[in-house]
């Protein structure tokens, strides 16, 4: 408007200005059947100046009129937005008191297109609290057209009110339609916990590395499950080979944990493959030793004497530092044993006796006891052995 106003200043002051600098003013002559005007040039366009200023501000005024029930219908929407908000705060008090049905009832006040996606939600969860699960699907199923967002947390929602009612499936099939767009922590977690509801431990062991690394279970659950699934197969494996094949689907990592791999030692040393075994062995010990480690080698059948040095040493240095670990010494017991060092094993096994009794340290003395002809004191642990098993319920 400003640019306009001073053009016509402008032009105003050419007009005027122009005739008297050239001495003449010119003249505009119009005639028309019955009519003649005429005038000077100056006046013609001031003129026509003024009926364009005129005209200006009457389309103005008459476009203000135009766009007026416009304006109203947008001031009403403000009105209704604005409403829609304060009973959606409303809603959302009733529900974090636990007011479920007084939720709702102030959510059927809100219309429908002023409510927003948190309505929704809330909605959801208050009518799936009074097992409202139809009205819950709708609110949800209203939800999740309203963006990429809102389909987003519409699924987790339903995945986890699914969980809640058991329904470890249905739960399964909203996450599986969730993860061709969408990937997280949570929907991880979920996806874990529906496996887990329905003991799919297959699916469970294919997701164990994507559970370990967003740190959702940690190394040690991921070798418990991993450990749990070789059992069986340990269990049938009738050569070396079919361990060694078990052992080749491991990675580096699950080879050097104790957890998983002591089972696997002591299948290989039952099976009498001992080199294998002594380096996976090997390979565990460089690092401090685990107690489900050290009571696994407590039961080999047989002893490798690079093994049982390395016990030795470990027990010397926890001598050194006064500690006194009742799994190292049934592990260094055993192996002496099984390598005919009678004596020593004999004297690690009752300094464990100091520290824990149980019926398979027991068992283990009668052993030693018979294996030296000391008949009298191996009957003695025999019986307390059968003892402690009656004790603990064991047999």
């Amino acid at each position: 408007m400003l640019k306009i106003l001073l053009f016509i200043l402008i032009l105003c002051a050419a007009v005027f200005a122009g005739p008297y600098l050239a001495d003449e003013q010119g003249y505009v002559h119009i005639s028309t059947q019955d009519y003649i005007v005429e005038t000077s040039l100056t006046t013609a366009i001031v003129i026509a100046i003024v009926s364009f200023i005129v005209l200006y501000f009457v389309v103005s005024l008459l476009f203000k009129f135009i766009h007026l029930p416009r304006g109203t219908q947008s001031l009403f929407r403000r009105r209704q937005a604005k409403k829609g908000s304060s009973l959606a705060q409303e809603a959302a008090l009733y529900f974090a008191e636990g007011e479920y049905a007084r939720a709702l009832a102030v959510i059927r006040r809100i219309k429908p297109q002023a409510r927003s996606v948190e309505t929704y939600f809330i909605g959801a969860q208050s009518a799936f609290a009074l097992q409202d699960y139809d009205l819950c699907r709708n609110f949800l199923d209203e939800a999740k057209d309203k963006g990429k967002e809102a389909f987003i947390a519409s699924s987790i929602i339903r995945a986890k009110l699914n969980l809640q009612i058991g329904n470890a499936k249905a739960a399964l099939e909203v996450l599986d339609e969730l993860k061709k767009s969408y990937s997280s922590k949570e929907v991880t977690r979920l996806t874990y916990e529906c496996y887990r509801r329905e003991q799919d431990m297959d699916s469970i062991k294919l997701l164990l590395p994507q559970l370990t690394r967003q740190k959702i279970i940690s190394k040690e659950e991921a070798a418990s499950y991993t450990r749990r699934d070789m059992s069986k197969e340990l269990s049938a494996a009738q050569s070396s080979a079919q361990v060694q094949q078990l052992l080749s689907r491991l990675d580096k990592a699950l080879r050097r944990n104790p957890q998983v791999i002591a089972p696997v030692i002591a299948k290989l040393v039952a099976l009498d493959d001992l080199a294998v075994a002594r380096k996976l062995c090997l390979d565990v010990m460089k690092k401090p030793l685990s107690a489900d480690f050290l009571e696994s080698i407590a039961t080999w059948e047989k002893a490798i004497p690079e093994v049982l040095a390395r016990l030795k040493k470990q027990a010397e240095q926890n001598l050194i530092e006064s500690e006194v670990n009742a799994p190292l010494l049934m592990a260094l017991g055993n192996l002496e044993y099984r390598d005919g060092q009678l004596k020593e094993a004999q004297e690690h096994l009752e300094k464990a006796l100091q520290l824990t009794k149980s019926p398979a340290l027991y068992l283990k003395l009668a052993q030693v006891m018979a294996a030296q002809r000391l008949f009298e004191p191996a009957c003695e642990y025999y019986a307390k052995a059968q003892a402690a098993a009656a004790a603990t319920g064991h047999c």
